[in-house]
C-alpha cells in the first residue's frame, strides 16, 4: 500500500504512570495511512505501555489518542476494535485448549450481526453468517499465513512459531484498518523471522489488506528493512523519530542502546 499524507492515528502528549514510576512522559507522534511505523527502544522504554494506551487497555493520566480525526481516548478496547484497531500481544494471549480455527474465529466477533436468540437457533441467517465468516478466514487469512495444515490442531500443542502466526491470524480476522504488532518476531528462529517479516509486508502492501502497521520490535535488522518511519523511546520519552537511516544514525538512539557512538545497525542487504 502506498503511504498517503492522511494521518490515520495520532497520539498527543501521552503521560502514563504506575504509582511513582513514570512509564510514558509526553509522547506524541502521528502514523500515516499505509505506513509501517515502528517503535523501538531498550527494555522498559514504555513501548508496550504505549500500545496498551492506543488500544484502550490503559487509560493515560494525560493526553489524547485520535483515530481518523476522532478522539477515541475514552473508548473501551472493544469499541476501538469496532473502529478498526486490532493487535497482537508480546505474551501470547491465545486459548490454548481451542483449535487454531476457533481462535481465529473469535477475531470475527465484532462482525457478527445475529442476536442472542438467533444464535441459539442455528439455521437461516445465523447459519449463512457463520458460513460467510468461515469462508473469509479460510480464504483470506489461513491461506495468507500458510497455516492450512494446522487449522484443526489444538493451539497448545503447536510449536511457538506457529502460535505466533495464529495470534497474527486472530488480529487479522477483525479485518483491521490499523494493526498493532507487539514484538511479533520475539522467540522466533531465523527462518520464522523471515516468514513473519514477509507476512507483515503482505498485510501492508497487498491490495486485499492494505493495513497500516504499528510495530514494536527489537530486531533492528527487520525494523530498518521494512519500516517507513521509526520512533525511538527511552525511559518513557521520545528521543528520535524519522526514516530508518535517520534514526539509525541518531546519537541519542545510539547512546540509549550502546552507550557510545557506534552504528546501531548494519544492513543485511
Amino acid at each position: 500500500m502506498a503511504v498517503t499524507n492522511e494521518v490515520q492515528l495520532k497520539v498527543e502528549n501521552i503521560h502514563m504512570a504506575f504509582g511513582g514510576v513514570q512509564a510514558l512522559l509526553g509522547v506524541s507522534f502521528e502514523v500515516k495511512k499505509g505506513e509501517i511505523f515502528s517503535i523501538i527502544g531498550p527494555n522498559g522504554a514504555g513501548k508496550t505501555v504505549l500500545l496498551n494506551c492506543i488500544n484502550g487497555l490503559y487509560t493515560p493520566q494525560k493526553g489524547k489518542v485520535s483515530f481518523e480525526g476522532e478522539d477515541i481516548s475514552r473508548l473501551k478496547p472493544y469499541q476501538r476494535a469496532q473502529w478498526g484497531i486490532s493487535r497482537t500481544f508480546q505474551k501470547l494471549e491465545l486459548f490454548r485448549g481451542a483449535t487454531v480455527l476457533d481462535n481465529i474465529r473469535l477475531g470475527r466477533h465484532i462482525h457478527m450481526k445475529s442476536g442472542l436468540l438467533s444464535c441459539s437457533l442455528y439455521f437461516g441467517k445465523t447459519a449463512r453468517e457463520e458460513i460467510e465468516h468461515r469462508d473469509f478466514i479460510e480464504r483470506e487469512i489461513i491461506d495468507l499465513l500458510e497455516i492450512e495444515h494446522i487449522r484443526h490442531k489444538v493451539v497448545g500443542m503447536l510449536p511457538y512459531g506457529l502460535q505466533k502466526r495464529v495470534e497474527l491470524a486472530r488480529a487479522l480476522a477483525l479485518n483491521p484498518k490499523v494493526i498493532l504488532l507487539d514484538e511479533p518476531l520475539a522467540g522466533l528462529n531465523l527462518e520464522e523471522v523471515e516468514d513473519m517479516a514477509r507476512f507483515i509486508l503482505d498485510i501492508n502492501e497487498e491490495e486485499r489488506w492494505q493495513t497500516t502497521c504499528v510495530l514494536v520490535e527489537h530486531d533492528m535488522g527487520v525494523v530498518m528493512d521494512i519500516s517507513h518511519r521509526v520512533m525511538a523511546l527511552n525511559f518513557g520519552e521520545k528521543i528520535a523519530e524519522g526514516t530508518p537511516p535517520e534514526v539509525q544514525k541518531n546519537p541519542n538512539v545510539i547512546k540509549a542502546y550502546l552507550g557510545e557512538a557506534e552504528d546501531l545497525y548494519v544492513t543485511r542487504r
